[in-house]
């Protein structure tokens, strides 16, 4: 009879809920400390790396040809811009 009013209590339901997840995850973290060949390896990216990446996930192509020759006498004009200002 104590067992049953203890058990319809959802309260203690919840703790028996919390207290299985938080065995469960404990567990995880053991072994994922312990075991060698469970660890996650990280994967270090270099920042260019990262930058290029991201650029070109944003960045479209051009493909009309107008659009990429103005494109190419800009950065020609750029270059030319930064070279005058290198010898000066």
């Amino acid at each position: 009879m104590l067992y049953n009013a203890i058990t319809d209590n959802p309260y203690f339901i919840l703790l028996i809920i919390i207290l299985v997840f938080g065995l469960i995850a404990l567990i995880v973290f053991l072994i994922r400390k312990f075991v060698p060949g469970i660890k996650e390896k990280e994967e270090k990216v270099s920042e260019e790396v990262a930058v290029q990446e991201e650029l070109e996930r944003i960045l479209e192509n051009v493909e009309d040809e107008e659009a990429k020759k103005q494109m190419e006498q800009v950065s020609q004009k750029s270059e030319e811009h930064k070279s005058d200002q290198d010898v000066k």
